[in-house]
Protein backbone atom coordinates (compact mmCIF):
# COMPACT_ATOMS: atom_id res chain seq x y z
CA UNK A 1 0.00 0.00 0.00
CA UNK A 2 1.27 3.44 -0.79
CA UNK A 3 1.53 6.16 1.84
CA UNK A 4 -1.63 7.92 0.67
CA UNK A 5 -3.76 4.79 1.22
CA UNK A 6 -2.29 4.24 4.68
CA UNK A 7 -3.16 7.80 5.72
CA UNK A 8 -6.72 7.36 4.44
CA UNK A 9 -7.24 4.11 6.38
CA UNK A 10 -5.84 5.62 9.59
CA UNK A 11 -8.12 8.67 9.23
CA UNK A 12 -11.10 6.41 8.57
CA UNK A 13 -10.36 4.38 11.69
CA UNK A 14 -10.02 7.53 13.81
CA UNK A 15 -13.37 8.84 12.56
CA UNK A 16 -15.02 5.48 13.19
CA UNK A 17 -13.60 5.40 16.72
CA UNK A 18 -14.87 8.94 17.33
CA UNK A 19 -18.41 8.05 16.21
CA UNK A 20 -18.41 4.88 18.33
CA UNK A 21 -17.27 6.82 21.41
CA UNK A 22 -19.82 9.56 20.73
CA UNK A 23 -22.57 6.96 20.34
CA UNK A 24 -21.59 5.36 23.64
CA UNK A 25 -21.63 8.80 25.26
CA UNK A 26 -25.07 9.62 23.90
CA UNK A 27 -26.54 6.22 24.82
CA UNK A 28 -24.99 5.80 28.25
CA UNK A 29 -23.44 8.94 29.69
CA UNK A 30 -25.90 11.57 28.39
CA UNK A 31 -28.93 9.34 28.08
CA UNK A 32 -30.93 11.07 30.82
CA UNK A 33 -30.17 14.55 29.46
CA UNK A 34 -31.44 13.82 25.98
CA UNK A 35 -34.32 11.78 27.28
CA UNK A 36 -35.37 14.84 29.27
CA UNK A 37 -34.97 17.13 26.25
CA UNK A 38 -36.98 14.73 24.13
CA UNK A 39 -39.71 14.66 26.73
CA UNK A 40 -39.71 18.47 26.93
CA UNK A 41 -40.20 18.64 23.17
CA UNK A 42 -43.21 16.37 23.49
CA UNK A 43 -44.68 18.01 26.58
CA UNK A 44 -45.43 21.37 28.06
CA UNK A 45 -45.95 22.44 31.65
CA UNK A 46 -49.07 24.27 32.75
CA UNK A 47 -48.23 26.22 35.90
CA UNK A 48 -50.35 25.81 39.00
CA UNK A 49 -49.83 29.16 40.67
CA UNK A 50 -49.37 29.33 44.42
CA UNK A 51 -51.86 31.48 46.35
CA UNK A 52 -50.18 34.29 48.27
CA UNK A 53 -50.40 34.27 52.03
CA UNK A 54 -53.37 35.79 53.87
CA UNK A 55 -52.86 38.94 55.95
CA UNK A 56 -54.68 39.35 59.27
CA UNK A 57 -54.97 42.20 61.74
CA UNK A 58 -53.72 41.76 65.31
CA UNK A 59 -57.07 40.25 66.38
CA UNK A 60 -57.26 37.72 63.54
CA UNK A 61 -59.55 39.64 61.20
CA UNK A 62 -58.79 39.08 57.51
CA UNK A 63 -57.48 42.22 55.83
CA UNK A 64 -56.26 40.67 52.60
CA UNK A 65 -57.05 37.30 51.00
CA UNK A 66 -57.32 35.66 47.56
CA UNK A 67 -60.05 34.90 45.04
CA UNK A 68 -59.71 32.91 41.80
CA UNK A 69 -59.38 34.77 38.48
CA UNK A 70 -58.50 33.77 34.92
CA UNK A 71 -55.35 34.89 33.12
CA UNK A 72 -54.34 34.54 29.47
CA UNK A 73 -50.87 33.21 28.66
CA UNK A 74 -48.96 32.62 25.44
CA UNK A 75 -46.99 29.40 25.00
CA UNK A 76 -44.38 30.46 22.40
CA UNK A 77 -43.26 26.92 21.54
CA UNK A 78 -46.84 26.02 20.57
CA UNK A 79 -47.46 29.07 18.38
CA UNK A 80 -47.30 28.75 14.58
CA UNK A 81 -44.15 29.96 12.81
CA UNK A 82 -45.95 33.16 11.89
CA UNK A 83 -48.06 34.00 14.98
CA UNK A 84 -49.54 37.27 13.68
CA UNK A 85 -52.99 35.85 12.98
CA UNK A 86 -53.19 34.23 16.42
CA UNK A 87 -52.04 37.40 18.16
CA UNK A 88 -54.49 39.50 16.16
CA UNK A 89 -57.39 37.19 16.99
CA UNK A 90 -56.40 37.14 20.67
CA UNK A 91 -56.21 40.95 20.68
CA UNK A 92 -59.76 41.16 19.31
CA UNK A 93 -61.08 38.83 22.02
CA UNK A 94 -59.23 40.64 24.81
CA UNK A 95 -59.99 44.08 23.29
CA UNK A 96 -56.28 44.70 23.44
CA UNK A 97 -53.87 46.17 20.88
CA UNK A 98 -52.28 43.19 19.04
CA UNK A 99 -49.12 45.27 18.78
CA UNK A 100 -48.78 45.23 22.57
CA UNK A 101 -49.25 41.47 22.62
CA UNK A 102 -46.64 41.07 19.89
CA UNK A 103 -44.24 43.29 21.84
CA UNK A 104 -44.58 41.08 24.91
CA UNK A 105 -43.94 38.06 22.72
CA UNK A 106 -40.85 39.58 21.09
CA UNK A 107 -39.38 40.95 24.33
CA UNK A 108 -39.81 37.75 26.32
CA UNK A 109 -36.80 36.73 28.37
CA UNK A 110 -37.98 33.27 29.25
CA UNK A 111 -37.45 29.86 27.65
CA UNK A 112 -39.84 28.96 24.82
CA UNK A 113 -41.52 26.36 27.02
CA UNK A 114 -42.55 28.96 29.61
CA UNK A 115 -45.64 31.11 29.31
CA UNK A 116 -45.91 34.86 28.79
CA UNK A 117 -48.63 36.65 30.76
CA UNK A 118 -50.80 38.68 28.37
CA UNK A 119 -53.90 39.67 30.37
CA UNK A 120 -55.28 39.08 33.84
CA UNK A 121 -58.65 39.15 35.59
CA UNK A 122 -60.51 37.90 32.52
CA UNK A 123 -64.32 37.78 32.70
CA UNK A 124 -65.91 34.38 32.12
CA UNK A 125 -67.33 35.56 28.81
CA UNK A 126 -63.78 36.14 27.47
CA UNK A 127 -62.59 32.80 28.84
CA UNK A 128 -65.49 31.10 27.05
CA UNK A 129 -64.58 32.73 23.71
CA UNK A 130 -60.97 31.59 24.01
CA UNK A 131 -62.00 28.04 24.87
CA UNK A 132 -64.57 27.94 22.03
CA UNK A 133 -61.92 28.94 19.50
CA UNK A 134 -59.26 26.59 20.85
CA UNK A 135 -58.29 25.28 17.37
CA UNK A 136 -57.84 28.83 16.05
CA UNK A 137 -55.71 29.93 19.02
CA UNK A 138 -52.81 27.47 19.25
CA UNK A 139 -50.33 28.57 21.91
CA UNK A 140 -52.96 30.51 23.90
CA UNK A 141 -53.76 29.16 27.34
CA UNK A 142 -56.07 30.29 30.14
CA UNK A 143 -54.88 29.68 33.70
CA UNK A 144 -56.87 30.09 36.90
CA UNK A 145 -54.93 32.34 39.25
CA UNK A 146 -55.56 33.18 42.94
CA UNK A 147 -55.77 36.98 42.76
CA UNK A 148 -55.52 39.29 45.75
CA UNK A 149 -58.83 40.37 47.30
CA UNK A 150 -59.09 43.46 49.51
CA UNK A 151 -62.37 43.28 51.48
CA UNK A 152 -62.00 46.83 52.80
CA UNK A 153 -60.85 48.50 49.56
CA UNK A 154 -58.80 51.60 50.48
CA UNK A 155 -58.55 50.88 54.21
CA UNK A 156 -54.87 50.53 55.20
CA UNK A 157 -53.87 50.50 51.52
CA UNK A 158 -50.47 52.05 52.21
CA UNK A 159 -49.76 49.38 54.83
CA UNK A 160 -50.95 46.41 52.77
CA UNK A 161 -49.63 47.58 49.40
CA UNK A 162 -50.38 45.79 46.13
CA UNK A 163 -48.94 43.30 43.65
CA UNK A 164 -48.19 43.75 39.98
CA UNK A 165 -46.30 42.21 37.11
CA UNK A 166 -42.54 42.27 37.61
CA UNK A 167 -40.82 44.94 35.53
CA UNK A 168 -37.46 44.78 33.77
CA UNK A 169 -35.51 46.49 36.54
CA UNK A 170 -36.97 44.20 39.20
CA UNK A 171 -36.33 41.17 37.03
CA UNK A 172 -32.72 42.21 36.55
CA UNK A 173 -32.25 42.59 40.32
CA UNK A 174 -34.07 39.35 41.20
CA UNK A 175 -32.97 37.11 38.33
CA UNK A 176 -31.18 34.77 40.74
CA UNK A 177 -34.32 34.21 42.82
CA UNK A 178 -36.24 32.33 40.14
CA UNK A 179 -38.40 35.17 38.82
CA UNK A 180 -39.39 35.34 35.19
CA UNK A 181 -41.20 37.82 32.97
CA UNK A 182 -44.92 37.83 33.72
CA UNK A 183 -44.54 36.89 37.39
CA UNK A 184 -46.41 38.95 39.97
CA UNK A 185 -44.51 40.59 42.79
CA UNK A 186 -45.22 42.89 45.72
CA UNK A 187 -45.00 46.53 44.68
CA UNK A 188 -45.68 48.44 47.90
CA UNK A 189 -46.44 48.02 51.59
CA UNK A 190 -46.26 44.66 53.33
CA UNK A 191 -46.80 42.98 49.95
CA UNK A 192 -43.38 44.31 48.92
CA UNK A 193 -41.47 44.17 52.21
CA UNK A 194 -42.45 40.55 52.90
CA UNK A 195 -42.91 39.30 49.33
CA UNK A 196 -40.58 36.32 49.79
CA UNK A 197 -42.82 34.97 52.56
CA UNK A 198 -46.14 35.78 50.89
CA UNK A 199 -45.59 34.52 47.34
CA UNK A 200 -45.26 30.77 47.99
CA UNK A 201 -43.90 28.26 45.44
CA UNK A 202 -45.84 27.54 42.25
CA UNK A 203 -46.42 24.01 41.07
CA UNK A 204 -47.20 22.69 37.62
CA UNK A 205 -48.84 20.03 35.49
CA UNK A 206 -46.67 18.43 32.79
CA UNK A 207 -48.79 17.32 29.82
CA UNK A 208 -47.64 15.23 26.86
CA UNK A 209 -48.67 16.76 23.54
CA UNK A 210 -48.67 15.53 19.96
CA UNK A 211 -46.92 17.21 17.02
CA UNK A 212 -49.80 19.71 16.74
CA UNK A 213 -49.65 20.62 20.42
CA UNK A 214 -52.83 18.79 21.38
CA UNK A 215 -52.76 17.36 24.94
CA UNK A 216 -52.51 13.57 25.20
CA UNK A 217 -51.86 12.64 28.82
CA UNK A 218 -50.70 14.05 32.16
CA UNK A 219 -47.11 13.07 32.88
CA UNK A 220 -46.54 14.68 36.26
CA UNK A 221 -48.16 17.04 38.76
CA UNK A 222 -46.32 19.18 41.29
CA UNK A 223 -48.63 20.78 43.83
CA UNK A 224 -48.05 24.45 44.67
CA UNK A 225 -46.97 25.53 48.14
CA UNK A 226 -49.16 28.41 49.37
CA UNK A 227 -47.46 31.51 50.74
CA UNK A 228 -47.13 32.04 54.47
CA UNK A 229 -49.70 34.06 56.42
CA UNK A 230 -48.93 37.36 58.13
CA UNK A 231 -50.37 38.76 61.35
CA UNK A 232 -50.07 42.54 61.55
CA UNK A 233 -49.83 44.81 64.57
CA UNK A 234 -52.67 46.83 63.04
CA UNK A 235 -56.04 47.07 64.79
CA UNK A 236 -58.47 46.93 61.85
CA UNK A 237 -61.36 48.63 63.66
CA UNK A 238 -59.08 51.42 64.88
CA UNK A 239 -57.67 51.74 61.36
CA UNK A 240 -61.18 52.21 59.98
CA UNK A 241 -61.85 54.92 62.55
CA UNK A 242 -58.58 56.71 61.76
CA UNK A 243 -59.39 56.65 58.03
CA UNK A 244 -62.87 57.99 58.76
CA UNK A 245 -61.56 60.74 61.06
CA UNK A 246 -59.00 61.93 58.49
CA UNK A 247 -61.70 61.80 55.83
CA UNK A 248 -60.96 63.47 52.49
CA UNK A 249 -58.32 65.79 53.88
CA UNK A 250 -54.87 65.41 52.40
CA UNK A 251 -52.61 64.22 55.18
CA UNK A 252 -51.71 61.33 57.45
CA UNK A 253 -52.35 59.85 60.88
CA UNK A 254 -50.08 57.41 62.72
CA UNK A 255 -51.13 55.57 65.87
CA UNK A 256 -48.31 53.73 67.63
CA UNK A 257 -48.04 51.76 70.86
CA UNK A 258 -45.37 53.73 72.77
CA UNK A 259 -44.56 50.67 74.89
CA UNK A 260 -43.56 48.41 72.00
CA UNK A 261 -43.34 50.31 68.70
CA UNK A 262 -46.29 48.42 67.20
CA UNK A 263 -48.16 50.42 64.56
CA UNK A 264 -51.84 50.18 65.49
CA UNK A 265 -53.06 52.30 62.58
CA UNK A 266 -51.52 54.30 59.75
CA UNK A 267 -53.63 56.34 57.38
CA UNK A 268 -52.54 58.37 54.36
CA UNK A 269 -54.93 60.28 52.13
CA UNK A 270 -55.48 60.28 49.21
CA UNK A 271 -55.44 56.49 49.37
CA UNK A 272 -55.88 53.93 46.60
CA UNK A 273 -57.77 50.70 46.04
CA UNK A 274 -55.11 47.95 45.82
CA UNK A 275 -57.49 45.69 43.90
CA UNK A 276 -57.52 48.18 41.03
CA UNK A 277 -54.30 50.12 41.48
CA UNK A 278 -53.54 50.57 37.79
CA UNK A 279 -56.74 52.63 37.34
CA UNK A 280 -56.01 55.12 40.13
CA UNK A 281 -54.17 57.73 38.08
CA UNK A 282 -51.56 60.04 39.56
CA UNK A 283 -53.67 63.06 40.50
CA UNK A 284 -52.85 64.07 44.10
CA UNK A 285 -50.33 61.21 44.27
CA UNK A 286 -52.47 58.48 45.88
CA UNK A 287 -49.55 56.03 46.00
CA UNK A 288 -47.47 58.40 48.13
CA UNK A 289 -47.46 57.34 51.78
CA UNK A 290 -47.71 60.69 53.54
CA UNK A 291 -47.18 59.05 56.93
CA UNK A 292 -43.61 58.31 55.83
CA UNK A 293 -43.02 61.54 53.88
CA UNK A 294 -41.32 64.63 55.31
CA UNK A 295 -42.74 68.08 56.09
CA UNK A 296 -41.78 71.14 58.17
CA UNK A 297 -42.80 70.49 61.78
CA UNK A 298 -43.52 73.95 63.14
CA UNK A 299 -44.36 74.07 66.84
CA UNK A 300 -44.46 70.30 67.39
CA UNK A 301 -40.65 70.64 67.39
CA UNK A 302 -40.79 72.83 70.53
CA UNK A 303 -40.60 69.92 73.04
CA UNK A 304 -37.22 69.07 71.48
CA UNK A 305 -36.04 72.66 71.88
CA UNK A 306 -37.23 72.88 75.48
CA UNK A 307 -35.73 69.54 76.49
CA UNK A 308 -32.36 70.56 74.98
CA UNK A 309 -32.46 73.94 76.78
CA UNK A 310 -33.32 72.40 80.15
CA UNK A 311 -30.79 69.58 79.87
CA UNK A 312 -27.92 71.87 78.82
CA UNK A 313 -28.75 74.58 81.36
CA UNK A 314 -29.61 77.21 78.75
CA UNK A 315 -32.76 77.91 80.75
CA UNK A 316 -34.47 76.85 83.96
CA UNK A 317 -38.08 75.97 84.63
CA UNK A 318 -38.63 79.24 86.56
CA UNK A 319 -36.91 81.69 84.20
CA UNK A 320 -39.21 84.54 83.17
CA UNK A 321 -39.44 85.60 79.53
CA UNK A 322 -41.37 88.64 78.35
CA UNK A 323 -43.48 88.19 75.24
CA UNK A 324 -44.87 91.42 73.77
CA UNK A 325 -45.90 89.69 70.57
CA UNK A 326 -42.60 90.35 68.78
CA UNK A 327 -38.99 89.24 69.11
CA UNK A 328 -36.24 91.64 68.05
CA UNK A 329 -32.99 90.34 66.58
CA UNK A 330 -30.96 93.30 65.35
CA UNK A 331 -33.08 94.98 62.71
CA UNK A 332 -35.24 91.90 62.26
CA UNK A 333 -38.60 91.50 63.97
CA UNK A 334 -40.03 88.00 64.39
CA UNK A 335 -43.66 87.78 65.46
CA UNK A 336 -45.36 85.52 67.99
CA UNK A 337 -48.54 83.81 66.83
CA UNK A 338 -50.39 85.79 69.53
CA UNK A 339 -50.18 89.38 68.35
CA UNK A 340 -50.84 90.89 71.78
CA UNK A 341 -48.17 88.67 73.32
CA UNK A 342 -48.18 86.32 76.32
CA UNK A 343 -46.66 88.77 78.78
CA UNK A 344 -44.38 87.38 81.49
CA UNK A 345 -44.08 83.65 80.93
CA UNK A 346 -41.88 80.73 81.99
CA UNK A 347 -40.50 78.27 79.40
CA UNK A 348 -42.84 75.58 80.74
CA UNK A 349 -45.87 77.84 80.23
CA UNK A 350 -44.30 78.81 76.92
CA UNK A 351 -44.75 75.19 75.81
CA UNK A 352 -48.33 75.08 77.13
CA UNK A 353 -49.26 78.17 75.10
CA UNK A 354 -46.74 77.59 72.28
CA UNK A 355 -45.20 81.04 72.76
CA UNK A 356 -42.93 81.70 69.78
CA UNK A 357 -40.93 84.41 71.56
CA UNK A 358 -39.77 81.93 74.24
CA UNK A 359 -38.60 79.46 71.62
CA UNK A 360 -36.98 82.09 69.42
CA UNK A 361 -34.76 82.93 72.38
CA UNK A 362 -34.11 79.29 73.31
CA UNK A 363 -33.20 78.53 69.69
CA UNK A 364 -30.76 81.45 69.69
CA UNK A 365 -29.14 80.30 72.94
CA UNK A 366 -28.81 76.68 71.85
CA UNK A 367 -27.57 77.26 68.32
CA UNK A 368 -27.80 74.74 65.47
CA UNK A 369 -25.39 72.07 66.62
CA UNK A 370 -26.85 71.40 70.07
CA UNK A 371 -30.35 71.33 68.59
CA UNK A 372 -29.13 69.07 65.79
CA UNK A 373 -27.66 66.67 68.36
CA UNK A 374 -30.81 66.54 70.48
CA UNK A 375 -33.10 66.19 67.47
CA UNK A 376 -31.07 63.22 66.26
CA UNK A 377 -31.18 61.64 69.71
CA UNK A 378 -34.99 61.77 69.36
CA UNK A 379 -34.73 60.01 66.01
CA UNK A 380 -35.24 62.99 63.70
CA UNK A 381 -33.24 63.30 60.51
CA UNK A 382 -32.94 59.52 60.15
CA UNK A 383 -35.15 56.63 59.13
CA UNK A 384 -36.96 54.77 61.88
CA UNK A 385 -36.35 51.46 60.11
CA UNK A 386 -40.05 50.56 59.87
CA UNK A 387 -40.74 47.45 57.79
CA UNK A 388 -42.45 49.37 54.98
CA UNK A 389 -41.09 50.94 51.78
CA UNK A 390 -41.16 54.67 50.97
CA UNK A 391 -39.81 55.93 54.31
CA UNK A 392 -38.02 59.31 54.13
CA UNK A 393 -35.21 60.42 56.43
CA UNK A 394 -36.45 63.92 57.13
CA UNK A 395 -33.79 66.52 57.89
CA UNK A 396 -32.36 68.57 60.73
CA UNK A 397 -29.78 71.21 59.69
CA UNK A 398 -26.40 71.98 61.27
CA UNK A 399 -23.87 74.77 60.81
CA UNK A 400 -21.56 72.38 58.95
CA UNK A 401 -24.34 71.40 56.56
CA UNK A 402 -25.18 75.02 55.75
CA UNK A 403 -21.54 75.83 55.06
CA UNK A 404 -21.15 72.85 52.75
CA UNK A 405 -24.52 73.34 51.05
CA UNK A 406 -24.57 77.13 50.56
CA UNK A 407 -21.04 78.19 51.52
CA UNK A 408 -22.62 80.44 54.14
CA UNK A 409 -22.18 80.80 57.89
CA UNK A 410 -24.98 79.99 60.31
CA UNK A 411 -26.73 83.09 61.65
CA UNK A 412 -28.83 83.75 64.74
CA UNK A 413 -31.77 84.26 62.41
CA UNK A 414 -31.39 80.62 61.36
CA UNK A 415 -31.31 79.58 65.02
CA UNK A 416 -34.54 81.31 65.99
CA UNK A 417 -36.27 79.62 63.05
CA UNK A 418 -34.88 76.26 64.10
CA UNK A 419 -36.08 76.83 67.68
CA UNK A 420 -39.73 76.91 66.53
CA UNK A 421 -39.37 74.07 64.00
CA UNK A 422 -39.20 76.23 60.88
CA UNK A 423 -36.46 76.84 58.34
CA UNK A 424 -34.78 73.80 56.87
CA UNK A 425 -36.16 71.18 59.28
CA UNK A 426 -38.26 68.31 57.88
CA UNK A 427 -39.90 65.47 59.81
CA UNK A 428 -42.29 62.61 59.04
CA UNK A 429 -45.53 61.87 60.91
CA UNK A 430 -44.08 58.47 61.86
CA UNK A 431 -40.96 60.09 63.34
CA UNK A 432 -43.09 62.44 65.40
CA UNK A 433 -45.36 59.65 66.62
CA UNK A 434 -42.22 57.78 67.72
CA UNK A 435 -40.86 60.93 69.36
CA UNK A 436 -44.03 61.44 71.40
CA UNK A 437 -43.98 57.74 72.21
CA UNK A 438 -40.48 58.29 73.59
CA UNK A 439 -41.69 61.17 75.77
CA UNK A 440 -44.58 58.98 76.98
CA UNK A 441 -42.51 55.86 77.76
CA UNK A 442 -39.06 57.35 78.41
CA UNK A 443 -37.62 55.19 75.64
CA UNK A 444 -38.06 54.91 71.89
CA UNK A 445 -38.92 51.63 70.17
CA UNK A 446 -38.34 50.69 66.56
CA UNK A 447 -41.75 50.83 64.83
CA UNK A 448 -43.08 47.82 62.93
CA UNK A 449 -46.31 46.63 61.27
CA UNK A 450 -45.75 42.85 61.01
CA UNK A 451 -46.09 40.96 64.27
CA UNK A 452 -45.44 37.42 63.02
CA UNK A 453 -45.35 35.21 59.95
CA UNK A 454 -46.78 31.69 60.10
CA UNK A 455 -46.49 28.95 57.47
CA UNK A 456 -49.36 26.67 56.49
CA UNK A 457 -48.33 24.11 59.09
CA UNK A 458 -48.62 26.62 61.90
CA UNK A 459 -44.87 27.10 62.31
CA UNK A 460 -43.72 30.63 63.18
CA UNK A 461 -41.16 31.63 60.55
CA UNK A 462 -40.58 35.17 61.75
CA UNK A 463 -41.64 37.32 64.67
CA UNK A 464 -40.95 40.95 65.43
CA UNK A 465 -40.06 41.76 69.02
CA UNK A 466 -39.98 45.21 70.63
CA UNK A 467 -36.54 46.76 70.14
CA UNK A 468 -35.48 49.75 72.24
CA UNK A 469 -33.65 52.16 69.96
CA UNK A 470 -32.72 54.76 72.56
CA UNK A 471 -33.47 56.12 76.00
CA UNK A 472 -34.77 59.67 76.29
CA UNK A 473 -31.80 62.09 76.29
CA UNK A 474 -32.84 64.19 79.31
CA UNK A 475 -33.01 63.77 83.07
CA UNK A 476 -36.25 62.42 84.56
CA UNK A 477 -37.08 65.69 86.35
CA UNK A 478 -36.93 67.57 83.03
CA UNK A 479 -38.98 64.88 81.33
CA UNK A 480 -41.63 65.17 84.06
CA UNK A 481 -41.78 68.96 83.51
CA UNK A 482 -42.32 68.51 79.78
CA UNK A 483 -44.94 65.79 80.28
CA UNK A 484 -46.81 68.01 82.74
CA UNK A 485 -46.75 70.89 80.25
CA UNK A 486 -48.03 68.65 77.45
CA UNK A 487 -50.91 67.55 79.66
CA UNK A 488 -51.78 71.19 80.27
CA UNK A 489 -51.66 71.87 76.50
CA UNK A 490 -54.74 69.65 76.18
CA UNK A 491 -56.38 70.48 79.51
CA UNK A 492 -56.19 74.28 79.28
CA UNK A 493 -53.83 75.30 76.47
CA UNK A 494 -53.75 75.38 72.69
CA UNK A 495 -54.77 71.72 72.33
CA UNK A 496 -58.01 71.81 74.29
CA UNK A 497 -59.99 70.67 71.22
CA UNK A 498 -58.43 67.22 71.72
CA UNK A 499 -59.60 66.88 75.33
CA UNK A 500 -61.51 63.63 75.95
CA UNK A 501 -62.83 63.02 79.51
CA UNK A 502 -61.79 59.54 80.56
CA UNK A 503 -58.97 59.42 78.02
CA UNK A 504 -57.13 62.63 78.76
CA UNK A 505 -54.17 63.17 76.47
CA UNK A 506 -50.89 65.03 76.59
CA UNK A 507 -50.22 66.81 73.32
CA UNK A 508 -48.80 69.62 71.23
CA UNK A 509 -50.25 71.70 68.43
CA UNK A 510 -48.27 72.78 65.41
CA UNK A 511 -48.82 75.19 62.53
CA UNK A 512 -45.98 74.90 60.04
CA UNK A 513 -45.41 77.70 57.56
CA UNK A 514 -45.25 76.46 54.00
CA UNK A 515 -45.83 77.82 50.50
CA UNK A 516 -49.58 78.26 50.35
CA UNK A 517 -51.62 77.59 53.48
CA UNK A 518 -49.73 76.32 56.56
CA UNK A 519 -49.66 72.63 57.48
CA UNK A 520 -51.58 71.60 60.60
CA UNK A 521 -50.15 69.17 63.18
CA UNK A 522 -51.28 67.66 66.43
CA UNK A 523 -49.10 65.27 68.44
CA UNK A 524 -50.35 63.41 71.50
CA UNK A 525 -50.23 60.35 73.69
CA UNK A 526 -53.04 58.93 75.84
CA UNK A 527 -54.08 58.25 78.48
CA UNK A 528 -51.57 60.79 79.76
CA UNK A 529 -51.03 58.99 83.09
CA UNK A 530 -50.63 55.48 81.61
CA UNK A 531 -49.98 55.90 77.87
CA UNK A 532 -51.27 53.22 75.50
CA UNK A 533 -51.18 55.12 72.21
CA UNK A 534 -49.19 57.94 70.66
CA UNK A 535 -50.93 59.73 67.80
CA UNK A 536 -49.45 61.97 65.10
CA UNK A 537 -52.03 63.83 63.03
CA UNK A 538 -50.94 65.84 60.00
CA UNK A 539 -53.18 67.76 57.61
CA UNK A 540 -51.49 69.24 54.56
CA UNK A 541 -52.37 72.95 54.24
CA UNK A 542 -54.79 72.50 57.13
CA UNK A 543 -53.84 75.95 58.53
CA UNK A 544 -54.25 75.46 62.30
CA UNK A 545 -53.17 72.46 64.34
CA UNK A 546 -55.31 73.56 67.30
CA UNK A 547 -58.40 73.10 65.14
CA UNK A 548 -58.57 70.50 62.38
CA UNK A 549 -55.73 68.22 63.53
CA UNK A 550 -56.69 68.42 67.20
CA UNK A 551 -60.33 67.63 66.36
CA UNK A 552 -59.32 64.61 64.26
CA UNK A 553 -57.26 63.38 67.20
CA UNK A 554 -60.20 64.00 69.55
CA UNK A 555 -62.42 61.71 67.46
CA UNK A 556 -59.77 58.97 67.45
CA UNK A 557 -59.16 59.19 71.22
CA UNK A 558 -62.90 59.23 71.93
CA UNK A 559 -63.33 56.04 69.88
CA UNK A 560 -60.36 54.48 71.68
CA UNK A 561 -61.89 55.34 75.06
CA UNK A 562 -65.19 53.67 74.17
CA UNK A 563 -63.87 50.66 72.30
CA UNK A 564 -60.48 49.83 73.77
CA UNK A 565 -60.08 51.34 77.24
CA UNK A 566 -63.56 50.18 78.31
CA UNK A 567 -62.94 46.72 76.85
CA UNK A 568 -59.73 46.41 78.86
CA UNK A 569 -61.54 47.53 82.01
CA UNK A 570 -64.21 44.84 81.50
CA UNK A 571 -61.50 42.19 81.10
CA UNK A 572 -59.73 43.37 84.27
CA UNK A 573 -63.00 43.47 86.24
CA UNK A 574 -63.93 39.95 85.11
CA UNK A 575 -60.60 38.63 86.35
Amino acid sequence: MNNRSQVFIIALNVMLAFFILRLIGLQLVENEKYKRLSMDNAAHTTPILAPRGIIFDKYGKVMLKNHPVFMAYLRPHLLPDDPKNVLHKLGEILKMDPGKIHKKYIERKTPLSEGILIASNLPTSVVSRIEEDRDGLPGVEVICFPLRSYPYKKVASHILGFVGEIDKNELRALKNEGFKLGDLIGKDGVEKSYDKYLRGVSGGKKIEVDALGNPMRVLDIVDPVPGSNIILTVDLDLQKKVDEALGNREGAVVVIDPNSGEILAMSSHPAYDPSNWDAQGTRNHPFMNRALSSYPPGSIFKPVTLSAALETGKTTENEIFKCSGVYRLGHRIAKCWKESGHGRITPIEGLVWSCDVVFYELGKRLGPDILHEFAQSYGLGQKTGIDLPQEKRGFVPSSKWKKERFNEDWYDGDSINLGIGQGYTQVTPLQMASLFGEIAAGKRFKPYVVKKIIDNNGKILFENKPIIVSEIPIAKRFLDLIKSALMDVVFRGTGIAAYVPGNEAAGKTGTAENPGLPHAWFLSYAPAATPEVAVATFVSHGEHGDRVSAMITHDILEWYRKNRLSAKKIILDSN
